[in-house]
C-alpha cells in the first residue's frame, strides 16, 4: 500500500500532457480545434416532436450508449480515452495516485424527464435510472474505466463547472493528493425540456446564431459534448519523457452575489476570479496574451465580462490582449464549456494562434488594451486566461502558460518538460 501524501509539502508544478474532446465541432481534440480556429459554427436546426429548435449537437460519433450508460457518460468516456492515449497512458502512475474530476451541470436531465413520463404512465423505472441521472455518473465511469483509485469528484456549478473541475484537479496534483488527474466536463441535454426552459428564460438566441461580443447578440445556442485534460505532476511527466502542452499556473474563483442568473454590469465576480487566478499563478495581468472568454452571446453577460476584462487589463503595457469566444462555433456546452475552452486555450498557446470568434461582425467597443478577435490571429502567445461563469453567480478562471517559456515570465527558472 502506498503511504499517504506528505502534509505541508511544497506545491508542485502541474502540466497538461493529454487532451481529448467530443464536441459539436468534431470527435477529437484536433478536429474540434481545427474548426474552432476558423470559427465554423456547429449550430443547426432540427425538430423534436414537431417543434423546431437550433442547437449544436455532436452528431454521429458512434458513441457506446447502452441501457446502463447515459449519453453524457458515453461522451465523457470518449473524451477521456483520447486524452489518456494522447498523454501516453497512465501506467507510470499507480491507481491510488490517479484522480478524476469530471463536471456536469445537469447530469442525466433527459433520463429524469423520461422517468417522470414512465411514472405518470404507470410503467416501471429502469434499475439503471438513478446512476444514469446522477451528476457524478460521468466522473464515476471515467474513474472506473481508467482505474483512478485516488480522489474522484464532480463539480456541478452550472456553466462554470467544467473550469472548476480542472481547477479542482489542479489543486489535487499541485498539493500531492495524486500525481495525475483526468479532469474536464460532459453534458448531454439538447432535448425539448432544456431548450424550452432556456427559451422561457429568454436566454436562447433569437436568430439561431450565438454572436459573442457582437452588437447584435441575442442569446446563446445550446450545445453538448465533453472535454478532458490530463494534468500531471511536472516532475513525473519529465521522468517518463512526456510531452507537455502547457503548464497550468493558477486557478481562481469569484462570486457575483447579486442575482441567480444575471451578472452585475461591471462583471465584478469574473474580475475577482481572474485576479485570484493570476495571483495564484504569481503573474501580472500585463503578461496575459490571450483570453478564451466565457462570452456566450447574451446581452448582459458579454457586456459584463468585457467590462471585467477591461478592468483587469487597465494600465496594461505592451501589446493588446487577444480576446476570443469559441462559443460562437461550439454553442454553449453548459457544464462542459469551461473544460472545452480550457483545451482550446492550451492549444492556442501551443500554436501561438488566437481562434476566431464566430459571427462577430459588429464588435462591442473596447479600449486599446483589448482586441476582440473576429478572425484567427497569430502571435507569440505565452500566457492564456480562460474564464467561465454560471447561474448562481459562480465564476472561475484558469491561467495557463506555454510549457517552454516558464523561465521567461518573471519567476524562478524552471526545467522544461518538453
Amino acid at each position: 500500500m502506498l503511504p499517504p501524501p506528505r502534509l505541508h509539502q511544497p506545491l508542485r508544478r502541474v502540466v497538461v500532457t493529454g487532451l481529448g474532446c467530443a464536441s459539436p465541432l468534431g470527435g477529437t481534440a484536433a478536429e474540434s480545434w481545427r474548426r474552432a480556429q476558423r470559427g465554423e459554427s456547429a449550430a443547426a436546426q432540427f425538430d423534436i416532436d414537431g417543434a423546431s429548435f437550433v442547437a449544436a449537437r455532436c452528431g454521429d460519433l458512434a458513441l457506446d450508449e447502452k441501457r446502463e450508460k447515459a449519453r453524457v457518460v458515453a461522451l465523457a468516456l470518449r473524451a477521456a480515452a483520447e486524452a489518456v492515449r494522447d498523454a501516453g497512458g497512465l501506467e507510470a502512475h499507480a491507481p491510488a495516485r490517479r484522480g478524476a474530476s469530471i463536471a456536469s451541470g445537469v447530469g442525466g436531465l433527459g433520463d429524469i424527464v423520461d422517468a417522470a413520463h414512465r411514472v405518470a404512465e404507470g410503467k416501471k423505472l429502469s434499475p439503471f435510472f438513478v446512476p444514469r441521472a446522477l451528476c457524478n455518473t460521468a466522473a464515476g465511469a471515467v474513474s472506473l474505466e481508467h482505474a483512478c483509485a485516488g480522489p474522484v469528484q464532480t463539480s456541478a456549478a452550472a456553466c462554470a463547472a467544467g473550469a472548476q473541475s480542472v481547477g479542482d484537479a489542479f489543486r489535487l496534483v499541485q498539493r500531492g493528493d495524486c500525481d495525475v488527474a483526468l479532469c474536464g466536463g460532459a453534458e448531454a441535454c439538447v432535448d425539448e425540456v432544456a431548450l424550452r426552459g432556456f427559451a422561457r428564460m429568454g436566454a436562447l438566441s433569437r436568430d439561431g446564431a450565438a454572436r459573442p461580443f457582437d452588437a447584435a447578440r441575442s442569446g446563446f445556442v445550446l450545445g453538448e459534448g465533453a472535454a478532458v485534460l490530463v494534468l500531471e505532476d511536472a516532475a513525473s511527466a519529465a521522468r517518463r519523457g512526456a510531452r507537455a502542452y502547457a503548464e497550468l499556473r493558477g486557478y481562481g474563483l469569484g462570486g457575483d452575489a447579486v442575482h441567480m442568473s444575471a451578472p452585475p454590469p461591471d462583471g465584478a465576480g469574473v474580475l475577482r476570479a481572474a485576479r485570484a487566478a493570476l495571483g495564484d499563478a504569481r503573474l501580472d495581468a500585463d503578461l496575459v496574451d490571450h483570453v478564451n472568454a466565457h462570452a456566450a452571446g447574451t446581452p448582459a453577460g458579454d457586456a459584463a465580462e468585457l467590462a471585467a476584462l477591461e478592468a483587469l487589463l487597465e494600465g496594461r503595457r505592451g501589446d493588446d490582449a487577444l480576446v476570443a469566444s469559441t462559443k460562437g462555433a461550439t454553442g454553449h456546452l453548459l457544464g462542459a464549456a469551461g473544460a472545452l475552452e480550457a483545451c482550446f486555450a492550451v492549444l492556442a498557446l501551443r500554436d501561438c494562434l488566437a481562434p476566431a470568434t464566430a459571427h462577430l461582425a459588429a464588435p462591442l467597443p473596447t479600449s486599446e488594451r483589448v482586441t476582440l478577435v473576429a478572425e484567427a490571429t497569430r502571435r507569440d502567445l505565452r500566457v492564456a486566461l480562460s474564464t467561465s461563469s454560471g447561474f448562481g453567480g459562480t465564476n472561475a478562471a484558469l491561467v495557463f502558460s506555454r510549457a517552454d517559456v516558464s523561465g521567461d515570465l518573471g519567476v524562478e527558472a524552471r526545467v522544461s518538460v518538453l
